[in-house]
């Protein structure tokens, strides 16, 4: 990994990289990509998480690569650059959005009644839809957050059939499907998991064996980036979603990704490189370890490269100029690229607004990322 790191350092230097950036390796991106078709049931469709992958020309990557079902949305700002950018995306919101958010799109956008799926997580949610809809006389497309056991929300599975009756009663709104998310299954320890996918499973069938019978089309979402390969279309599901595992951060780093590389780095010049730097107020003190100073700091991420640094303790966290310490005998200087790899994408991949694609030694494209 040090030599893949120094060659990537090397590379962006070379290029001219003078302030954070993200970097994605699409040599790495494409083996993902090609991973996670081979690993997910071919009986069902797969949605990509736009937070998790915030660049729309990394998502034409991944979707020339990748049959997808459209994509997971889960913040306005994004949902409203999508729905300009690409006339025929299908968006399923990934959180319930408050429905003056809905109201923005919707004014902005008066096809998104057409193309968006609003994710309804309780009986008051419902009602601000519908009565967002009859002020708007278009029919709303709605998909419910259904509890398979994370317990963050969404509706009971025994209540699915009244809320769906609910809505197929009312003129201005379509039942579209359901979400049950289960992201706690992949962090439970071996003796509880076993358990809780059992209860998860159950919990997502009933809840589509209360959708009303016949109604074709249904999208039925399931799954993340930690468990899509679990699934298969004889569990209820139609679709599973993920997204990060395709750049995979280290929060992604589990026994289901082991074969899946890390693609996205965060990468920052090295303003100062200090040997044998001094502790502040302890000048007296002789000390070997080297100190550099990188451009910007507190990111969501791990320095990986240059190898043997790590995160002053003396020194501490900042946003302006973070301090690393490593080894006496480290070779560093001035306007040498440091490497970091992300904790998560989602926040991270499009916090500079620009994210550099790498390929082999050389970049091959500056991409605009899509807002937060």
């Amino acid at each position: 990994m040090t030599e893949y790191l120094q060659t990537l350092s090397d590379t962006l230097h070379a290029y001219g990289v003078d302030k954070p950036v993200t970097v994605v390796d699409l040599d790495r991106l494409d083996a993902n990509c090609a991973l996670a078709v081979s690993r997910s049931d071919v009986g069902l469709a797969r949605r990509l998480v736009a937070k998790s992958l915030p660049c729309l020309p990394l998502l034409d990557h991944i979707r020339g690569r990748i049959s997808t079902s459209d994509l997971m949305t889960f913040s306005e700002p994004m949902l409203q650059a999508l729905l300009q950018a690409e006339p025929k995306t299908d968006h399923l919101i990934g959180k319930p959005l408050p429905v003056s958010s809905a109201a923005r799109v919707l004014a902005a956008c008066p096809d998104a009644a057409a193309r968006v799926q609003w994710l309804i997580d309780t009986p008051e949610r419902l009602h601000d839809y519908l009565a967002l809809a009859a002020d708007r006389q278009s029919a709303l497309r709605l998909s419910l957050e259904v509890d398979i056991g994370l317990h963050r929300g969404g509706f009971q599975p025994e209540h699915v059939a009244d809320i769906a009756r609910e809505i197929d009663a009312n003129p201005n709104a379509r039942l579209s499907g359901l979400m049950g998310y289960e992201a706690h299954l992949a962090k439970l320890p071996g003796f509880l998991k076993k358990r809780a996918t059992r209860m998860s499973a159950d919990a997502f069938r009933c809840a589509v064996s209360n959708l009303p019978k016949g109604e074709e089309g249904l999208c039925l979402n399931t799954g993340g980036s930690l468990t899509f390969q679990s699934y298969g279309a004889r569990d209820g599901a139609t679709e599973v979603a993920f997204g990060s595992v395709l750049v995979k951060p280290s929060d992604f780093d589990h026994a289901s990704t082991q074969e899946f590389q890390p693609a996205a780095f965060i990468a920052t010049p090295i303003l100062k490189a200090m040997p044998g730097n001094s502790l502040p107020g302890l000048d007296f003190l002789k000390r070997t370890k080297t100190d550099i100073a990188v451009f910007g700091g507190h990111f969501l991420a791990q320095p990986v490269f240059p190898a043997g640094f790590g995160y002053s303790t003396i020194f501490g966290r900042s946003s302006n100029q973070e301090v690393w310490t490593g080894p006496p005998s480290a070779i560093v200087a001035p306007g040498n690229i440091a490497l970091l790899r992300p904790t998560q994408s989602e926040a991270v991949l499009n916090q500079f607004g620009t994210m550099l694609a790498v390929r082999g030694n050389q970049v091959v494209a500056e991409w605009e990322c899509l807002p937060n």
